[in-house]
Formats: C-alpha cells, sequence, structure tokens
C-alpha cells in the first residue's frame, strides 16, 4: 500500500501578492513546525511540494526532522487565476467549481488543475511504490485530487475547507486505486 499525504500550506503572507514567492506568516511557521507532531508515529520516506515558497516552508521543518530532500515538482502548484488581480474572485471561484472548463482568458481551469495533479500524484504512485510520501500543496489543487477520487465533492465541501491551514489528506492507494481517503486540520 503506498500513501500519499498531501498538506495544504500554512498561513501564508497575504501583504505579499506575488503568487510564487509569498512567505508564511509568523503563525504559519509555528504551524509549519506541529506538522513533525502529526507525523511522529508514521513514517516519511519522500517529501515533494510545489515550488511555491509557502508550500515549501510548510514541509521544511518535516523534511528536516526525516532528513528529506525537499523535492520540487511543478505540476503540485496552485492553479493561475489570470495575469492580475480580479475583483469578482468569490463568483469566480464558484463559477470554476460548477464549470470546470471555466477560467480567465489568461487562467487555468480546474479541469488543467485536476489533470496536472493527477498525472504527478500517478507519477509518484509508480515511482514510489508502498512508500509513504508528503507533499506540499495548495487548496485548488488539493480540492481538484479529491474531486478527482470522490465524485460528491463538489464547492460546498471546496468551501469548507478553503481556511482550513495546514490541512493534512492522507490519500491510501493499491496500486493506482484509491482505497482510502482522511484528512486532518492542524489549526487551533
Amino acid at each position: 500500500m503506498t500513501t500519499i499525504y498531501f498538506v495544504r500550506h500554512a498561513e501564508p503572507d497575504k501583504t505579499s501578492l506575488d503568487e510564487v514567492y509569498r512567505p508564511l506568516t509568523k503563525k504559519g511557521r509555528a504551524d509549519s513546525m506541529r506538522l513533525t507532531e502529526f507525523f511522529h508515529d508514521r513514517d516519511v520516506d519522500f517529501v515533494y511540494s510545489s515550488p511555491y515558497r509557502r508550500a515549501v516552508e510548510t514541509v521544511k521543518p518535516l523534511a528536516d526532522r526525516y532528513e528529506k530532500t525537499i523535492e520540487l515538482e511543478r505540476d503540485f502548484r496552485e492553479r493561475k487565476v489570470a495575469d492580475k488581480w480580479i475583483d469578482d474572485y468569490e463568483e469566480f471561484v464558484e463559477h470554476q467549481w460548477a464549470d470546470f472548463l471555466f477560467r480567465k482568458e489568461t487562467g487555468e481551469c480546474l479541469q488543467t488543475v485536476q489533470d496536472r495533479n493527477i498525472a504527478a500524484t500517478n507519477m509518484l504512485l509508480l515511482k514510489h511504490m508502498n512508500r509513504n510520501v508528503v507533499v506540499g500543496s495548495h487548496e485548488n489543487a488539493m480540492g481538484t485530487i479529491l474531486q478527482y477520487y470522490m465524485k460528491t465533492f463538489g464547492f460546498n465541501e471546496f468551501d469548507r475547507i478553503r481556511e482550513l491551514r495546514p490541512w493534512i489528506v492522507e490519500f491510501k492507494f493499491s496500486g493506482l486505486d484509491c482505497i482510502d481517503i482522511r484528512d486532518y486540520c492542524l489549526d487551533a
């Protein structure tokens, strides 16, 4: 059995508008340290992350504890909304969850996000069969992965998890088949 733990990044510094280099807040850094407590009785064989700073910073203390190198996987990055700030963000998010092909002109649709995340997940499953893998990730990326394996996961379920950080979803696989999903929130 292969276990993949997707970890949604801890609290980001929203004063930084740079999507790629946005760091964690002080609380976010403290919460990332708490991940080591969550994993204290679990084996961690490999640590991967989206290349976005907040995801890397979230899994770094865990990687350090297990003396693992963080492998960056571009396909686990957050979805691109657009080239510029959009004012109707909440409406946009609902529309995307209602129609996985909806996108802004220069952004990604959720179908594209899901396709690349599932391809990256399958790569991990083939490469690290019967091992335990941690992946630093993002809310939309994780939401689309959940929707792939649980067809009933839609906007209402996604909306419930939007503020959970760090949030961990444990997927258990037999080969490429997902056989169990559990989630945990470390937010106090």
